[in-house]
């Protein structure tokens, strides 16, 4: 096997004096590097380790930070325009929220990669809103992912995604849009509540077509007293009502499993 020396060069301890323009940091080591209210541009950090560094109130314009390593840092205040964060990891480090509204990569598959390391990252601050709006954006771009290597027509996923792999990803796409229809994919009790009034009201259309001694309201009626487990006039066949409680306990536990999962968060 040959090997090469693969050293990165050190800067420790320093403070940022001025604005910065056109430096090539890539493959650096910066330490303890602190600035405040500086400007970057055009800086490389490509593939470079920065822990423990201070860049508050900072704005980096047309920086590139594809494949950085960011550590128990702080970004806070910082602002990013037209910046690279491809492949990049974030640990234990301080930034707001509003960079997942505008710092991720136009590819979806590097943008979700980049968007489950931040999650965690807000996780080991305690930034859980911004963990349960990464979460959200997570499961969002997986779906489009999956759309895109199912159906898309661009000559990037036709040849990376063919074949049978193709129809996997169709496979995959159509219960990721099931379990999005039904419960967000765990991220939405909004979803939980309208999937079980569009059953209801679904199970009542049914009704009224298939028994004409129900007319829409009582229909509607019966099926809602009975999705809660309440006996009605006139009852409903026991199968019926049987498989109302059983969608019922379904959902519920839907429910609690969202709720304990944002809790868990915390």
């Amino acid at each position: 096997m040959e090997l090469k020396d693969h050293s990165k060069p050190h800067i420790e301890e320093k403070e940022v004096a001025a604005d910065v323009r056109d430096e090539d940091l890539s493959r650096h080591v910066l330490r303890r590097v602190f600035a405040v209210g500086k400007t970057f541009v055009g800086v490389k950090f490509k593939q470079s380790d920065i822990s423990d560094c201070y860049f508050r109130n900072c704005r980096f314009i047309r920086c590139d930070f594809t494949g950085a390593n960011i550590s128990g840092s702080n970004f806070r205040g910082s602002q990013y325009e037209e910046c690279r964060f491809q492949y990049s990891t974030w640990e234990h480090t301080h930034l707001d929220e509003e960079f997942l509204d505008n710092c991720l990569p136009s590819e979806e598959n590097l943008a979700r990669d980049l968007v489950r390391s931040l999650r965690v990252n807000f996780g080991h601050i305690g930034n859980y809103a911004a963990v349960n709006k990464a979460a959200s954006i997570e499961v969002a771009l997986t779906g489009l992912h999956l759309y895109h290597a199912a159906y898309s027509k661009q000559s990037y996923y036709r040849s990376k995604y063919k074949g049978w792999d193709r129809f996997t990803h169709a496979i995959r796409h159509a219960r990721w849009k099931a379990l999005d229809l039904i419960w967000g994919n765990g991220e939405s009790i909004i979803r939980v509540l309208i999937s079980g009034a569009t059953v209801i009201f679904l199970w009542a259309s049914v009704l009224v077509w298939a028994d004409p001694n129900f007319n829409f309201h009582q229909s509607l009626m019966s099926v809602t007293y009975a999705f809660w487990g309440v006996d009605t006039s006139p009852p409903l066949p026991r199968h019926e009502f049987t498989a109302l409680s059983v969608i019922r306990f379904t959902f519920f536990g839907l429910f609690m499993a969202i709720l304990i999962k944002r809790l868990a968060r915390r």
